[in-house]
């Protein structure tokens, strides 16, 4: 072969690599795609999301079982390749469209098939897999394709597909980061799904342009030699080895994805469950197994080092395991510091890892000075790295802590850094085992195809088993600290397996072999006291010390809810998921009866009502105190109704277990509603904060046309709003979203300025004397009220802030104060909030003075004509209604007014009233004396 012709192929091999690399972005970028847009079809749940995962994986399997087959029957060349790609790209411009046919199918066939649990997960695999399937079946035939290529031009090609392997991992490694930091936040989901797309059908254009170019895929004789090999016998492998390379590709791939689910459980209440979190810890996971493949691609392509090689890196990862489990609890000590230690311990690891850069340049160029003259830019390397790294430390860093997005890189760089010192020696450990296994089970294998295709179906097979295994059995069962136990374990005993089976044993070294099981089985039952929850939860959230100090009396672990746990001190017990707070039986309850109160002052007929989010119970038993014929309430976490019936009894007074109009439901709200036929008279939402992952689809766009449609003709909708770590501009885009499909909507901020709610109805809002007046002469309300501190329901009007027209004028400054347009809001397709609103827990200011001042410049002066109070008496009950606001708003001279006025049956109230304000503030109000 010439050199002209080596010159080609390696210019072809450089070409395909970098194809494939882009191949393996693209195909993580719809991965991630998929599950966000299923999610809003059948719930941000773990079954949801282990379906949208099963049926891609199950996809890839598949496709690269029977294309890996059909490809060794015919001649090898990228066109087969670019045509996977080509389909793959085309299909995926489709996908917006293709999922909304998929959410009208399921609400229907579930109505007319009358599903039960059972057969709505049934219904979810069989319409996520006819979705999904189609371009995961492709993207499975993808490898075996190149594998076929490159079998085809050298008989020892192993070494050269664990180099594409490698580079398609890090592809997908690259996708995840690019698609969660930049893609979807810029462009949205149709932007994102373009790009990739595009991608896609450039891979299939370049893919055949070079295999219509000489020399780069074959000669006609190498054509030739090739179709001949097909007709050649295969190299026979003994079928127990054979058996044992499939099933121990099986094990790693289920031990693989069983230790990814676990990771991403712990890291949510290590270093917090934002869309930005889960992308790093995958992005973490896949550049390891990508560095795995590139380490088994070049120190370890001699067929001699491939059985050691994969023996050692299974008990390796093993030990890894073991030995890395106390480092866990080490990192929320890196979050309570605050945001200015986290600068701080960036800049420490910076230096750390260009120090460690410049030794090694250092020892590499004196050992390579003795042998040859080293160009220039080498000799000097390791000086302008030290003098970049000072002069950014030093005059640049400074500079940027103007700047907000600072801040938060800051903490997603600390974040980054703890995610990558604990999981990347085991995630390349992992990524040994794959390649190895692949190149073992194709050797001497003249059906390329279908060896790979084989072996990385039954790998692929085994990741979808490990998933559920982990998710829905072991972390419940086991929690966190035993599943990894008990995986690290598996993995050892791997190791030992293949030591013992299929590695040759030197007849002076038997004894080591025993002695390796007897130590590994030591490490299995090594006691362990596992985490202190105290110090594990809570730090990541605002980075601040979190609940250390705490009692933690009830914790429990499971794959929906992740970490639910009850800390206490004295009497007072605090209910935290994840480490972030959900409540208490203390102040937080005067907040929460708010959720039920605020939204019953407008509601017109109590038939029946929603409460989404249970928490401590608090809403739930105050939306119980009133005339509603039928209350039903979704939780996510199973947990946290244990945590709610178990802990906080004196909260919710076990409404859902003995008030027979209740029935609380565990899933999804936002999917509950999409199944449901009801209409309500009220909605009242109580979810975590905004930046969880997850939550802030419930501020959507999509969302709020889905309660419009299941709200009675005066229903009203109550949405809880953080104000608190929630920059103005993220909370315009919530208010003018809201905007895009309520025309008549109130913002109340009450006693607790970091609480605000959104009040949104169809109709106006309009309150009803005499329902309100019951209300107050009601035994349960009263005494509601009483724990708030209010005189009466009327007082709650005194903390409305917007309503109609100053709503207007608020949500009009829109584009002046963010640039946004108009009409912006935030959608399923455009997920702003989902992205954004994590930006504002790194600030170093408290964001509810500018909330709270951004939202008084529009306050109403008074009470707004607009709101019209329905069945007024008289002029006595006005007078008395408009002293109550007054007096909630902190006019005490309007108040004292409007209660002098006051005659009739009203009078002694008006009374009291005065008492009340002249004990409160006897000296600040002129003229009571």
């Amino acid at each position: 072969m010439n050199k002209e012709l080596i010159s080609q192929r390696d210019c072809s091999t450089t070409i395909l690599q970098v194809l494939f690399f882009l191949s393996g972005a693209s195909s993580l970028i719809f991965e991630t795609i998929f599950t966000r847009l299923l999610t809003y079809t059948f719930g941000n749940t773990a079954y949801a999301v282990s379906t949208v995962l099963a049926s891609f994986l199950g996809g890839l399997a598949v496709g690269a079982f029977v294309l890996g087959g059909w490809l060794d029957r015919r001649a090898p060349s990228l066109r087969f390749y670019g045509g996977l790609e080509l389909l793959i790209g085309v299909y995926c411009l489709f996908i917006p469209s293709l999922f909304g046919w998929l959410t009208e199918s399921y609400v229907a066939l579930y109505y007319r098939l009358q599903l039960g649990t059972a057969g709505l997960t049934t219904l979810r695999v069989g319409l996520s897999s006819i979705l999904i399937l189609v371009p995961s079946f492709l993207m499975g035939g993808t490898l075996p394709a190149i594998a076929r290529f490159l079998a085809a031009r050298r008989s020892d090609f192993q070494s050269e597909l664990d180099r594409f392997y490698a580079l398609n991992t890090l592809g997908a490694a690259s996708g995840v980061l690019i698609s969660t930091y930049a893609l979807i936040p810029v462009l949205g989901i149709r932007g994102t799904i373009v790009i990739a797309s595009s991608i896609n059908i450039l891979i299939a254009i370049a893919s055949n342009i070079r295999a219509l170019s000489q020399g780069v895929v074959f000669s006609k004789s190498e054509e030739q030699e090739s179709r001949a090999s097909l007709q050649q016998p295969t190299a026979t492998m003994p079928r127990v080895v054979s058996g044992i390379l499939l099933l121990s590709s099986f094990l790693t791939g289920a031990v693989a994805l069983g230790y990814e689910v676990v990771w991403t459980h712990v890291l949510g209440f290590l270093v917090g469950n934002t869309v930005y979190a889960f992308g790093l810890m995958l992005f973490t996971v896949l550049a390891g197994l990508g560095l795995g493949a590139h380490i088994a691609a070049n120190h370890l392509s001699s067929p001699s080092r491939w059985l050691p090689g994969l023996t050692g890196s299974q008990v390796a990862l093993g030990l890894t395991v073991f030995i890395s489990l106390p480092l866990w609890p080490l990192i929320p000590a890196l979050f309570a510091q605050g945001v200015s230690g986290a600068y701080n311990r960036d800049l420490l690891a910076m230096g750390v890892l260009v120090m460690a850069r410049i030794t090694y340049v250092f020892l590499r160029n004196r050992r390579e000075n003795r042998t040859r003259v080293l160009p220039r830019y080498r000799t000097y390397e390791a000086h302008i790295l030290g003098i970049t790294f000072a002069v950014f430390a030093a005059g640049v860093m400074p500079f940027l802590w103007k700047y907000e997005t600072t801040f938060f890189l800051a903490g997603e760089l600390l974040r980054f850094l703890s995610v990558f010192g604990l999981l990347i020696v085991p995630a390349i450990l992992m990524g040994l085992s794959f390649p190895l296994l692949l190149n073992l089970y194709s050797r001497g294998s003249h059906q390329v195809g279908r060896r790979i295709g084989s072996i990385y179906a039954v790998n692929t097979a085994g990741t979808v088993l490990g998933s559920l295994a982990a998710g829905f059995l072991l972390l419940p069962r086991l929690g966190s600290v035993l599943a990894l136990r008990s995986a690290g374990m598996t993995n050892a005993a791997l190791g030992l397996v293949f030591a013992l089976v299929l590695l040759r044993q030197n007849p002076s070294r038997k004894w080591l072999l025993p002695a390796a099981a007897v130590s590994l089985a030591l490490l299995l039952f090594v006691p362990y006291r596992g985490w202190d929850i105290r110090k594990v939860t809570g730090t990541y959230a605002y980075f601040d010390p979190g609940w250390r100090g705490q009692q933690i009396v009830f914790a429990k672990e499971d794959i929906q809810g992740g970490l639910t746990s009850v800390a206490q001190i004295g009497s007072i017990r605090t209910l935290l998921s994840n480490g972030k707070f959900q409540g208490d039986n203390a102040e937080e309850i005067i907040t929460q009866t708010r959720f039920a109160l605020i939204p019953a002052l407008f509601t017109q007929q109590f038939d029946r009502a929603l409460v989404i989010g249970l928490g401590t119970g608090n809403t739930l038993r105050t939306v119980a105190h009133l005339p509603f014929r039928r209350v039903d309430a979704v939780e996510l976490a199973p947990q946290v109704v244990e945590a709610a019936r178990q802990w906080f009894s004196d909260v919710n007074d076990r409404v859902f277990d003995h008030d027979l109009r209740v029935k609380l439901s565990v899933g999804d709200g936002r999917n509950f509603l999409l199944l449901s036929r009801e209409r309500y008279d009220m909605i009242t939402i109580e979810v975590t904060s905004l930046w969880v992952s997850g939550e802030a689809d419930l501020y959507n766009r999509e969302f709020y046309e889905l309660c419009r449609s299941h709200l009675s003709e005066h229903g009203v909708l109550q949405q809880w709003v953080a104000l608190h770590h929630l920059r103005t501009r993220d909370l315009l885009v919530i208010l003018n979203t809201a905007a895009q499909v309520f025309p008549h909507i109130a913002f109340f901020q009450g006693a607790n300025p970091g609480h605000g709610l959104l009040i949104a109805s169809s109709s106006p809002l309009q309150p009803d004397y005499a329902r309100i007046a019951a209300f107050d002469e009601d035994a349960k309300i009263n005494q509601d009220l009483q724990l708030m501190g209010l005189p009466s329901m009327w007082s709650l009007l005194g903390e409305l802030v917007l309503y109609d027209h100053s709503y207007q004028q608020a949500i009009s400054s829109l584009p002046a104060m963010t640039g946004l347009p108009r009409d912006f809001s935030s959608t399923d397709l455009r997920p702003y909030l989902e992205y954004q609103v994590p930006k504002g827990i790194t600030l170093s200011y408290d964001t509810v003075k500018p909330n709270s001042e951004f939202l008084q410049r529009f306050r109403i002066a008074s009470f707004p004509p607009e709101l019209a109070i329905t069945n007024l008496p008289s002029e006595n009950e006005r007078n008395l209604i408009f002293g109550y606001i007054a007096e909630r708003r902190g006019d005490f001279t309007q108040a004292l007014s409007r209660f002098k006025t006051v005659e009739g049956p009203d009078a002694n109230r008006a009374q009291r009233e005065m008492l009340r304000v002249h004990d409160t503030l006897p000296n600040s109000v002129p003229g009571t004396d």
